[in-house]
């Protein structure tokens, strides 16, 4: 496909404008942030885009299906995408959600059977989730390679609404076996755990380092507080978007509850959305102003080795390939001028999903 088509002009999207807004109120960055600028001279990884999203809609999470499909949600619309990463511009809708505005996170419990965030949330200049909206739902894509050509034989149904959630974002599985997950709500700082077989949901969590740094309608992104959500080896990874954090909380991987004291293990200075682990414990950390930042696994709040992975503007979540052809991909998706999907090689990293090279 021509890359002007890839790159043809829509509309400002949420994360140009948070970005812009971030500008405005940016204070001098800390210490860790600097280490990150400093170490971005060395950049020689390419992030290729392969997909642009129609109609002006907007990328939110993404997963990689274990047929080397990727499925990716859109929070200006409540659509499911379906895309293969090994032709360009090839892709298509999964399933709609009827009466919502958008869908967040999504996770994977057991082989292709996913779950997804569904509820209302008003964009640009507000960014708020809608309380009582909130829902999770199951989609069944067993036997189903491509969806997009089939979408009738998709089965969707809900698990549970989260009615006292604002803004569900953040997705996690704590324990396949039991269907424990766990998910974050960015408004109001509180973690929530997801029971998918009693189909219960519970507040197990609510911590002022996981809220933002204002509340209200009014306060734009400074209400985004815990965003991006991965479980890695029984502990709890996030991000918090307006405080430009990033930290932890261990769980019991049996009740899925906090089973310690919450942590921050770095403060970035800058906007941080989603994250992903690869299987060594390397953590890959969106970051919408610049990319995606790698920090190893052996970094410790003392010893600062992160540094800027790829640049990619609007960089907002990440996931790697899970076939013997792109174990070495990890694939980002991106708002912009068009939101859209794009792959980057870590290989040069020495790094495939786990793998030492």
């Amino acid at each position: 496909m021509e890359m002007q088509g890839l790159f043809r002009n829509t509309s400002i999207s949420l994360s140009l404008i948070i970005i812009a807004n971030f500008f405005a109120r940016q204070s001098s960055p800390s210490p860790v942030a600097d280490t990150v600028v400093h170490e971005r001279a060395s950049l020689r990884l390419l992030a290729t885009p392969f997909f642009s999203f129609p109609d002006n809609n907007q990328a939110e999470n993404i997963i990689s299906r274990v047929n080397g499909q990727i499925l990716v949600t859109i929070n200006t619309a409540p659509q499911l995408y379906q895309i293969d990463p090994s032709r360009n511009q090839s892709g298509g809708i999964v399933h709609q959600f009827q009466g919502y505005t958008s869908l967040f996170g999504i996770v994977e419990l057991q082989t292709d059977v996913f779950y997804v965030i569904a509820s209302n949330f008003t964009s640009a200049p507000d960014y708020f989730g809608i309380q009582d909206s909130a829902s999770i739902f199951e989609v069944d894509l067993r036997g189903i390679p491509d969806p997009t050509t089939a979408q009738s034989a998709v089965k969707v149904s809900k698990i549970v609404d989260v009615p006292q959630a604002q803004l569900l974002d953040g997705f996690g599985v704590v324990n396949h076996t039991a269907g424990l997950m766990i998910t974050g709500d960015a408004q109001t700082g509180t973690l929530y755990l997801i029971d998918v077989y009693r189909r219960s949901v519970t507040a197990v969590l609510q911590d002022v380092l996981l809220k933002g740094t204002s509340d209200g309608r009014a306060a734009g992104i400074d209400h985004i507080g815990i965003n991006g959500l991965k479980v890695y080896r029984d502990d709890l990874y996030f991000t918090n978007t307006a405080k430009g954090t990033f930290g932890k909380v261990p769980l019991d991987s049996v009740t899925g509850r906090p089973a310690g004291e919450l942590s921050v293990l770095a403060n970035y200075g800058t906007l941080t959305d989603d994250l992903s682990f690869d299987l060594h414990g390397n953590a890959f950390i969106s970051e919408p102003l610049n990319g995606v930042l790698l920090r190893p696994a052996n970094t410790t709040p003392k010893r600062n080795q992160t540094k800027l992975l790829t640049s990619l503007y609007g960089a907002n979540s990440n996931a790697f390939g899970r076939t013997r052809h792109d174990t070495c991909i990890l694939y980002s998706t991106f708002d912009g001028l068009p939101s859209g999907v794009a792959r980057i090689d870590v290989a040069d990293e020495g790094i495939c999903n786990g793998k030492i090279l």
